[in-house]
């Protein structure tokens, strides 16, 4: 009944959004090599890694390192942890039922029923029975012959459309089951593209970072009107099989009475042939007149008065594609200092910033072209700028200073920002959305050879999520083993404690000859891949 063509725009928009609809925001530095250990890096991250992990870092690297640059530095990472890239492909693999996608078969068994429903109006417009007792009563052998076999004709075909109506209601639950699924699931993304330059001291060190962050939170919205409206399809066609049945059973009560007459003509015979030409005519009359409705503004499946069926073909859908959005450009300059307390070096950084903030709260329907309309999504848009400060501590110990502890807290000042939806139906018209930018505690310790670098870190705290995701609270450990400075392997396990069968396995490489180092990264979940994924990498500059 819907057709093909609605439907697939539906998914494809779906599908669409996972390009637009990004991640929430967890401390995640986009770091080539601090991603490809498992996104440690508050006790382990190395010189102009420093303002993006734990300021302090910059007053405990070695002595030899005097400067650093890092530019690009670009990683992008994609989650579906609710699967909704599987739920969308499931409508449209053709894995359904008879080598045929869920939407495809949906489509056969509407354009089926289509064409029975013909057969039906065909059938009941031929089968001529007169509306008076009179004409009824004098009816010849033949005619009586006749409307018997057209009785018989359409029993026939309402047979095999009863079978397609079963078929229709078993599929209408499952495509409207699906669509529930990819309401109830988002999708996510983090991308961000930094350059850094630093300059580490014990007494003084210093940096100055640019980095670019987009990160945003996105999914469907089924609204109760569409599911109302597919269903009703089958609702209808349902209904008025039902209906067609009740009016073959009748014609063929009539066609009986008739007969009785003829053989006995008396009274009580008369009244029982009047009763059934009643009851023939009221679900004619039913048939004639029949109407569906989704809700009070739309029709499904009616009749015009003459029998002749009416299909909506092309009702209006409500459901959604929604994403909200946050993009965080800050300028730092971070400052760091070692302090002699009670005997032990103990490093003490900040990062004050500048932070130019965009938000967007986007609303589509998803029958809608598939691209995103720029001129709505730009009037979503709201602008503010910001100031905020990062600060870390870092402690090393042990003989030859090999272990390092540290603890990091960015955003200390804890933001909200307003996000104001463009208007798109009754629940989300003039909708305001306030994303927070909370401040985020992590700690790590790391243990450093020549060869070697083992790390642990943790989120001292679960970090809300932006919108649709779920929160995190990550705990990541990871290692590197560096061959002669030029050379150097990374692999890391990452895992969300506040979400299950979120974990990451990452490993990366780098290159790292006189002193200019490229660094490659890729990571995915080791259960599905599909689940979350990401790669980076970045150009950096040693002296």
């Amino acid at each position: 009944m819907i057709k093909r063509s609605l439907l697939s725009a539906s998914i494809t928009l779906a599908a669409l959004a996972l390009v637009q609809q990004a991640s929430a925001a967890p401390l995640l530095p986009i770091d080539a090599r601090g991603l490809a250990m498992g996104g440690t890096g508050v006790a382990s991250a190395k010189l102009a890694h420093a303002p993006q992990y734990n300021p302090a870092l910059l007053s405990t690297a070695n002595d030899e390192d005097d400067f650093a640059i890092i530019f690009p530095q670009f990683g992008i990472i994609a989650a579906d942890e609710d699967e909704f890239i599987d739920t969308a492909q499931g409508l449209t693999e053709d894995d359904y039922k008879n080598g045929e996608s869920l939407i495809d078969y949906f489509t056969i068994v509407t354009e089926d029923l289509e064409i029975n429903l013909g057969n039906l109006e065909d059938d009941i417009a031929s089968l001529s029975i007169p509306d008076n007792v009179t004409d009824l009563k004098n009816l010849s052998g033949p005619d009586i012959a006749s409307l018997e076999n057209q009785t018989a004709a359409l029993s026939a075909n309402l047979d095999g459309f009863t079978a397609n109506t079963l078929d229709l209601k078993e599929t209408t639950f499952d495509l409207t089951s699906e669509f529930s699924n990819l309401s109830a699931s988002g999708v996510r993304l983090n991308a961000g593209l930094n350059a850094t330059i630093a300059i580490p001291s014990k007494s003084f060190g210093a940096a100055i970072s640019f980095n670019n962050n987009v990160m945003a939170s996105g999914r469907t919205i089924f609204t109760e009107e569409d599911q109302q409206l597919i269903n009703a399809y089958a609702e209808g066609v349902d209904e008025y099989s039902n209906l067609t049945k009740e009016y073959v059973d009748a014609t063929g009560e009539l066609i009986k009475s008739v007969k009785a007459f003829q053989a006995t003509p008396n009274a009580g015979n008369e009244q029982v042939l009047t009763a059934n030409e009643n009851a023939v005519s009221k679900k004619k009359e039913e048939l004639d007149n029949y109407e569906k409705r989704a809700n009070s503004d739309t029709v499904i499946i009616s009749t015009d008065g003459n029998g002749n069926i009416n299909v909506n073909e092309n009702p209006e859908l409500t459901s959604l594609a929604h994403v909200i959005a946050i993009a965080i450009s800050e300028l730092g300059i971070t400052l760091s200092h070692s302090f002699d307390i009670a005997g032990h070096d103990i490093a003490i950084g900040i990062t004050p910033k500048l932070q130019m903030i965009k938000t967007f709260n986007y609303v589509t329907l998803l029958e809608n072209d598939e691209d995103i309309d720029e001129e709505a999504l730009k009037e979503t848009e709201q602008d503010f700028s910001d100031f905020n400060l990062d600060a870390g501590i870092a402690y090393q110990f042990g003989a030859s200073k090999q272990w390092q502890v540290g603890l990091v807290a960015k955003n200390l000042l804890s933001k909200e920002y307003e996000a104001e939806s463009n208007t798109y139906g009754p629940d989300l018209e003039t909708q305001k959305t306030k994303i927070s930018l909370d401040t985020q505690f992590r700690s790590g310790i790391s243990h450093t050879t020549d060869w070697t670098v083992v790390a642990i870190d943790i989120d001292l705290m679960e970090n809300d999520p932006i919108a649709f995701e779920a929160p995190t609270q990550y705990a990541s450990i990871g290692a590197e083993l560096d061959l002669y400075d030029l050379f150097q392997l990374r692999g890391g396990y990452r895992t969300n404690l506040s979400a299950d069968d979120s974990s990451m396995v990452s490993a990366g490489i780098g290159l790292s000859p006189f002193g200019v180092h490229l660094d490659l990264t890729a990571m995915a979940n080791p259960s599905n891949p599909e689940k979350e994924a990401g790669v980076a990498m970045e150009l950096g500059f040693y002296f």
